[in-house]
């Protein structure tokens, strides 16, 4: 799985984070990251009931589901982009 996400141990394959992107689409992506976190955050805050949300726990789990689906979505966007540049350099 890291291998699909450009991580290995080679030095062949020196590729940078989000490297053929342009700066708009970069923004972009990021801006829709921190739209899905706190849409995320306010989806679970409004789902848990309010007397839960005393316990220490349960009150991180909306900001910590919101962060991991950000990252999840930065990171196959990012792939999915290079992929796309890639195939076209090729062409």
């Amino acid at each position: 799985m890291l291998s699909w996400l450009g991580i290995t141990n080679t030095d062949q394959t020196e590729r940078q984070f989000f490297g053929n992107v342009k700066k708009k689409t970069r923004i972009v992506i990021l801006l829709t990251a921190l739209l899905a976190l706190y849409g995320v955050k306010s989806l679970f805050t409004y789902l848990i009931p309010a007397s839960y949300m005393a316990d220490p726990i349960v009150a991180v789990l909306p900001g910590a589901v919101g962060v991991l689906v950000a990252l999840v979505y930065v990171l196959v966007a990012e792939r999915l982009l290079q992929d796309k540049a890639d195939h076209t350099e090729r062409e």
